[in-house]
């Protein structure tokens, strides 16, 4: 067994990490084992990978959540993840421990949770969040080419110490999308496959270089399309629980009442410390690399 560090926490496991996250000598925050998972997960949710729909269970004790044909997991006190292994690879295997079951976890934890973009600016944070197709990925990538650290590209944890928000790195690792592969003109030769196949690359950031600590949050941007009928405009604190629970990066049925009251009140503190934005996405890579430019400065 190994122990590795991801989103601020010690895993403990016998998957093979190394080229993906750090190596850690601290105690040990969660185990991660494998066994047979018998718990049944049927209710269908709107999450979806490569057109493979998530099922998700949910027990007084456990979250449950089904992936067919590549793994169950069965995520219990945010301390522990079992994984079955449903006929998949270990590098998808590994994606999806590290993308689709921490964020149960982290969920169970109470930390704040966005489906974006997460990228190191300085000694702050900059969040991007949007629907599908914004360019919250693309817009990271940019980042990352720039020379910035890109924190998370799917799954931003934001905590608040002292009740002051921050962002909790992930792991060195981010996708990328074929287009912007060939937009940005990345090496190609750098990258490997992602689960999604020749539609995404994973690009792996120096593992001695990437944060372990908390980064300050400095601010939340809203994407939208280049076409959308937005204005570039701040969000009124009082907007920010409705604004940012869209982004929800996990399963619906996770928003009950106990959840909504803490997101409501948290979305507020994070209101309160880092600006909040509406922003239309650059139109094309040259405007793209422009907007990095200016925001960097």
């Amino acid at each position: 067994m190994k122990k590795y560090l991801a989103f601020g926490l010690t895993l403990e496991t016998g998957l093979d990490f190394t080229s993906v996250l750090q190596e850690s000598t601290a105690k040990t925050d969660v185990r991660l084992t494998e066994a047979i998972i018998p718990d049944k997960a049927n209710r269908p949710t709107r999450v979806h990978r490569r057109g493979v729909q998530a099922r998700i269970g949910i027990t007084a004790t456990s979250l449950l959540l089904n992936w067919p044909g590549i793994a169950k997991f069965k995520v219990s006190g945010g301390n522990e993840i079992i994984y079955q292994n449903l006929g998949t690879d270990e590098g998808t295997l590994r994606l999806f421990l590290l993308s689709e079951a921490i964020g149960l976890l982290l969920y169970q934890r109470g930390l704040f949770l966005l489906h974006g973009s997460a990228v190191k600016l300085g000694s702050a944070a900059s969040v991007f969040v949007g629907v599908p197709g914004a360019g919250k990925s693309t817009t990271a990538a940019a980042f990352g080419k720039a020379g910035h650290t890109v924190l998370t590209d799917d799954l931003v944890a934001i905590q608040l110490i002292n009740k002051k928000p921050f962002v909790i790195p992930a792991f060195a690792q981010y996708k990328i999308w074929r287009n912007t592969v060939d937009g940005l003109n990345v090496d190609e030769s750098t990258l490997e496959p992602s689960f999604e196949g020749a539609t995404k690359f994973l690009v792996t950031q120096p593992l001695a270089d990437f944060p372990r600590s908390p980064v300050p949050l400095h601010q939340i941007t809203l994407l939208y399309p280049p076409n959308a009928r937005r204005t570039n405009e701040p969000i009124k604190p009082l907007r920010a629980p409705v604004e940012l629970l869209k982004h929800f990066p996990l399963p619906v049925q996770l928003l009950t009442g106990d959840f909504l009251q803490t997101h409501f009140r948290d979305s507020l503190a994070i209101a309160q410390h880092a600006g909040i934005y509406q922003q239309k996405r650059p139109n094309g890579f040259d405007a793209l690399d422009l907007f990095v430019q200016s925001y960097s400065a």
